[in-house]
Order: C-alpha cells, then structure tokens, then sequence
C-alpha cells in the first residue's frame, strides 16, 4: 500500500502552517475531543523529512489541535494518526489532496456566501419596514392636522363674510346663551368652538 496509516510522536511532526492562523479556543475545543476519545477522526497526511521527523502536507489544524492535546495532557496527547505519504508517489498524493481540499473550500464558500447575503438581505428588509413605519407615522399626523387647520380656515372665512345677523340666527339654532348681545368675533368664537364639540 503506498499510503500506510501509523500513529506518530507530536514531537517529531513540523508544520509551514503558522499556528496563529487558527483560533486557540477551537484548537483547545478539538484537543479535549482529540483526548476524551484518544485518537482523531481525520488523520494527519505527512511527508518523511528525515528519518526521525515529518511535516504536514494536510491537516495542519488537526496538527496544532493534537499539539495543543500533547499540552493539556502529555501522556494522552503523545501519538497522533496519521498516513504517511510514500516518497515516490509524493506528487500524486499532494494533487489528491489539493483536489479534494479545493472542492470542499469552493462548497464552503459558496454555503458561506450565501449565509451572508441571506442576513444581509433580512437586515436590508428589516431597515426598509423600519423606514416605511417612519414615515407612516410622519405624514398621518400631518395630513390629519393639514385637514384640520383648512376646516379651520375654511369655517372661520365662512363666518367672516356673514353679517352679524346671519351670526346671530346660527347662534340662536345653536342655542348659544347670550349670543344677542356679542359682538361679530365673539360670535364667530362661539360658533366655531360648539361647532367642534
């Protein structure tokens, strides 16, 4: 078999991959997995250096995560699984990975993507209504209080045209106490103001 799946000492594993790239929480959460089951599910690719050390082609995050698992608990933590790449089909194997790794990126990314305009498009929904109700709220009161103010205007020009007699006949319909002895604006007043009760 040209890919031979062995459990190798943390210590003599290298990664290119800085450590930094990966979050240290999700590398803890991992590494206490990696101990309460004591192995890993997705075992690290690796090439031969030297006789005694090998660096990661895949899994880099697996690799700091089983780092981390070696220093929450030394002796739990000590061996990883990995496959070792044989040196002669090197190429082959990295192509493999590179493919398979690419595919899974680009599906990620597109799920991803979408996630994102998905909340995007909500939270462009959600400012839309909340813009809407604001100017709901703007114009009734404005045309309510428009209607108003021209119903004033309107009455008031009425009753300024009429005589004081006319005024006083409508103060009389509208049995309006002491109507007889007001004077044009007073009864105007009056008018007006039963008018809107």
């Amino acid at each position: 078999m040209k890919l031979s799946n062995s459990f190798i000492a943390v210590k003599k594993i290298s990664s290119p991959v800085l450590r930094s790239q990966f979050s240290e929480d999700e590398l803890t959460r991992t590494a206490e997995l990696i101990l309460k089951v004591e192995g890993i599910i997705n075992p690290l690719i690796l090439r031969i250096t030297s006789a005694q050390s090998y660096e990661v082609v895949d899994g880099h995050f697996e690799y700091y995560a089983a780092t981390r698992a070696k220093e929450i608990d030394s002796q739990k933590g000590e061996y990883i699984g990995a496959f070792i790449i044989d040196p002669d089909n090197e190429e082959v194997f990295q192509e493999q990975v590179e493919l398979i790794r690419k595919r899974e990126f680009g599906d990620n990314e597109i799920k991803k993507k979408l996630e994102s305009l998905t909340a995007q498009i909500a939270k462009l929904a959600e400012s839309v209504k909340k813009i809407e109700n604001i100017f709901t709220n703007i114009e009734k009161p404005k045309r309510s209080n428009q209607k108003k103010t021209q119903k004033r205007t309107s009455e008031k020009s009425e009753y300024d045209t009429m005589t004081v007699t006319q005024l006083k006949e409508i103060a009389k319909q509208q049995k309006i106490v002491g109507s007889s002895k007001m004077n044009k604006g007073e009864l105007i007043t009056a008018i007006t103001n039963i008018l809107k009760s």
